[in-house]
């Protein structure tokens, strides 16, 4: 049995990247990684407002947080071929010309930390190439997260030695809800120990929504609805829930 490591280095974060658009998650086949990287960086900060009045205690400014802003950058070494290089084009080659997305140059980004698994879509504000004469061909990229039907999701990296998802379980498995109404569905996932991360979807949004990371359900038209609980350790591996939906009395 391999030792268990206190402390990880930069090599073991992997950047990966799928083109799509920001209302389709990307299955597990989509993720290509972006190879021969040197460094990666990932930044969470929070816009505040002053909202500092009169009624303030002492003499501290009071402020309040209002949205978030998460950047992705790092930079590598390009490879004349293998996967990893063509990988690499792909990427760039959507950057430049970005039809896959309505011509805007996004992409959804997976880092995958020892500890955490962070998933969001991103615009690519740069990509660049430098060619120094006495070094290596190096590239480097910048991204930063913007709206998406499933927003920003922070997962615990799976153990490479959990168990496999062999079912997940919704409750409650039937619902009845009047237009208007929302309720939120759980997710079991099994066997303990197993990734436990779900994405959820609706099979009829005209009758039901539903929040891909949360479960939150909406009750839109009268009908009935199924809400699905996708694994995303085991995307083939879901649960369901009928959702049937009436007129207000």
């Amino acid at each position: 049995m391999a030792c268990k490591q206190l402390k990880f280095a930069g090599r073991s974060v992997v950047l990966e990247y799928a083109i799509k658009c920001g209302d389709e998650y990307p299955l597990e086949g989509d993720w290509k990684r972006i190879g021969s990287m040197r460094t990666k960086e990932l930044t969470i900060e929070w816009d505040t407002i002053d909202a500092t009045a009169d009624d303030g205690v002492g003499a501290l400014r009071e402020n309040l947080a209002s949205f978030q802003t998460m950047t992705i950058s790092g930079d590598g070494v390009v490879k004349a071929a293998g996967a990893g290089s063509a990988d690499l084009i792909a990427l760039q080659k959507h950057v430049i010309r970005p039809e896959a997305t309505g011509g805007q140059p996004t992409v959804w980004l997976r880092m995958t930390f020892p500890d955490l698994t962070f998933i969001a879509y991103m615009l690519m504000s740069s990509f660049s190439r430098s060619a120094p004469y006495d070094d290596v061909v190096t590239y480097s990229l910048e991204a930063s997260a913007t709206a998406s039907d499933f927003g920003l999701i922070v997962e615990d990296t799976p153990d490479p030695d959990a168990p496999d998802v062999t079912s997940v379980t919704v409750e409650p498995a039937t619902l009845t809800l009047e237009v208007g109404e929302q309720a939120t569905l759980t997710a079991t996932v099994a066997p303990v120990g197993a990734p436990s991360g779900v994405v959820w979807s609706s099979d009829d949004v005209e009758v039901a929504t539903v929040v891909p990371s949360t479960g939150e359900v909406t009750a839109v038209g009268v009908g009935t609805a199924t809400i699905r609980a996708s694994s995303t350790g085991a995307p083939s591996v879901f649960g369901e829930s009928i959702i049937t939906v009436e007129e207000n009395p």
